[in-house]
């Protein structure tokens, strides 16, 4: 009884306003004081500071700084402009251009960030003025770049798959490429009804650009677009660790940002390590109380407890991850995506043990579910992220992001059926 009031005390206290860290805390310290007694003693802040020790030093957490930082030099250094001017091109014919083009860049520019927060910060306030100046709607154009930004996370490398990887054991590699089957599917589903969207609505046809404009907006985009492939050559290619890959994504957009576009000033690259320094030090404050949460949750009995209660239930593993996929998406409703995901894999890893589901198709569909809230209220980040940068009111954010939550629960729910959409790459590549 204590682990389950102990969360609903967590969800009330992160509802209520507090940061999650401090939330986190707070109910690692009551836990943890019902679990070791000692309330005038130091036992208890003393286990807290060592479960949380033990999970942030890790090598593979470096990744993440890495990359949000090259995410920012990205943004800063005028690389998602070209990037959404080349792809623009491409679809500008078809009826509602725009909208594939935010869908793709989104998808190519996940390549770089791993990040929903970058995507929508930065490629999303150019998608918006581009899609504003060719008169789109704005209700239209603020739903398909808050959908779009869902493919960051998903989409490898993935800031959340890392932190999974973390968690489970397993190898960030095969998470990253299970996952790309899954980007392309909900990249598709989200361009569907793009398509349907702007048949309805009468959307004018562009015209075909000519060669050359194609050409030169190639030109420009080619170096970004390279980006993506260098990270996954090197990972799958045995010349870099995940973690290193992160790090020559960071090298390569100092050199796109500074030598070839040279739009990148001093002033620029101090304000995002700045940031950077600011974000992973609240990522890992994050990482490191929640990870305390879920191991105390682990030695109260919380997952032998679910073990029981979802095997008495049944113990089919597709109606099992179905039962899992309404947790997720509650808690996904609540919770940012890391933060969830560190506290829920140690909960549910023995679930999955015992029923005998795949540790790689399990965490990539958790991962794309808790990433699913970041569209639904009270916490929709990437909403008020949105809502920042494009002066869109919030209800209308809201309201035309409903469409792409359903989609993506199509596609969550096709994931389950079919596991072998996520593991079959991994296992072409012998990396399963």
């Amino acid at each position: 009884m204590l682990p389950v009031i102990l969360t609903l005390a967590l969800i009330g206290l992160i509802m209520s306003g507090l940061m999650i860290a401090v939330a986190a805390g707070l109910a690692s310290i009551v836990g943890g004081l019902a679990l070791f007694g000692d309330p005038l003693g130091a036992r208890v802040p003393m286990m807290i500071s060592r479960f949380s020790i033990d999970r942030i030093d890790n090598f593979l957490l470096l990744a993440i700084p890495f990359f949000i930082l090259a995410g920012r030099l990205m943004n800063t250094g005028g690389v998602t402009v070209r990037l959404f001017d080349f792809v623009a091109a491409l679809v500008q014919p078809l009826r509602g251009g725009l909208g594939h083009a935010n869908v793709l860049a989104s998808f190519v520019f996940a390549g770089m960030s791993g990040s929903a927060t970058a995507d929508v910060v930065g490629l999303g306030a150019v998608e918006m003025k581009a899609m504003r100046a060719k008169n789109y709607p704005d209700a239209f154009s603020a739903g398909v770049t808050a959908a779009s930004s869902l493919l960051g996370p998903v989409i490898p490398p993935s800031i959340v798959l890392i932190a999974y990887a973390v968690q489970a054991e397993q190898s960030v590699a095969t998470l990253f490429l299970a996952a790309i089957v899954p980007g392309i599917l909900l990249a598709l589903a989200f361009m569907s009804w793009v398509a349907y969207q702007a048949h309805v609505q009468k959307m004018p046809e562009g015209s075909w650009p000519s060669a050359s404009e194609v050409g030169r907006k190639a030109v420009h985009a080619l170096l970004p677009m390279l980006t993506p492939g260098i990270i996954l050559t090197g990972i799958y290619g045995g010349v870099f660790t995940p973690t290193e890959a992160a790090a020559v994504a960071v090298l390569y957009a100092l050199l796109l940002t500074t030598l070839v576009y040279r739009e990148l000033t001093w002033r620029d690259l101090l304000e995002q390590l700045k940031g950077t320094a600011l974000d992973t030090a609240t990522l890992m404050f994050i990482i490191a109380m929640t990870s305390a949460f879920g191991v105390i949750m682990l030695r109260l009995g919380l997952p032998q407890a679910l073990v029981g209660l979802v095997v008495g239930i049944s113990s089919n593993p597709t109606i099992v991850m179905f039962l899992l996929l309404i947790v997720w998406l509650l808690v996904g409703c609540f919770m940012a995506q890391t933060p969830a995901i560190i506290i829920l894999t140690p909960i549910l890893m023995p679930i999955a043990s015992q029923i005998g589901l795949d540790m790689v198709h399990f965490g990539v569909v958790m991962a794309l579910a808790l990433t699913v809230g970041l569209l639904t209220p009270p916490v929709g980040m990437v909403l008020y992220a949105l809502k920042k940068v494009a002066d869109v009111p919030l209800g209308t954010l809201f309201r035309v992001s409903v469409p792409y939550v359903v989609i993506a629960i199509a596609v969550l729910c096709l994931l389950i059926l079919v596991p072998g959409l996520v593991t079959a790459l991994p296992y072409a590549f012998g990396l399963h």
